[in-house]
């Protein structure tokens, strides 16, 4: 069963989605030191080693994901004109509420305004109902990112409004933001 998961391979007219792998730590390591992307994440810019290791968790977590108990699925984001990484997207346990299944995603800067992030995770969502069958993806956005807002809305997600409780142990980031959910 961890075959839709290990080798997923998702394509778009512009990009191919497709799990993370070790070459693509330097990629991923400056993406995610932007503080344009960090501008609206919860995290403070990642080392070289701490990227390494987050592709290797991912790596397990896609062999031990099923169906049924989805831990992570982190995916990179290339695109097909280049062959270069400008992303990432991804589906696993929402920080808030553990039992709903989070879907996000982030382009590099330099891509954004091209319409790359909700085609992304517009194939994302699609593999996550028809490939791995979920019935329900949730997503959350700071309110004063209009761009990621706009993403999920495209996906046809329904604003639930912000979310005003979550788990002691969850990073207070989360409170306050936009929720927005989609049924199967």
């Amino acid at each position: 069963m961890s075959d839709i998961f290990v080798n997923c391979r998702i394509e778009t007219d512009r990009m191919i989605i497709r799990p993370y792998a070790m070459e693509d730590a330097s990629s991923l390591q400056r993406i995610a030191s932007d503080p344009k992307v960090l501008e609206y994440l919860p995290d403070d810019p990642l080392s070289d080693e701490e990227i390494k290791n987050i592709i290797i968790w991912s790596i397990g977590c896609h062999k031990s994901n099923t169906k049924e108990k989805l831990h992570k699925l982190n995916l990179a984001i290339l695109s097909k004109e280049t062959e270069q990484l400008i992303g990432w997207c991804g589906l696993g346990p929402a920080d808030w509420d553990q039992s709903q299944i989070e879907i996000y995603y982030t382009i590099a800067p330099e891509h954004w305004g091209r319409g790359l992030a909700t085609e992304a995770a517009n194939a994302l969502k699609n593999y996550a109902f028809k490939t791995i069958e979920l019935k329900k993806l949730v997503g959350i956005v700071a309110v004063d990112n209009a761009a990621s807002n706009k993403v999920l809305q495209k996906l046809g997600m329904k604003y639930e409004g912000r979310l005003e409780t979550a788990p002691e142990d969850c990073d207070p980031y989360f409170l306050g933001q936009n929720l927005y959910s989609l049924n199967r």
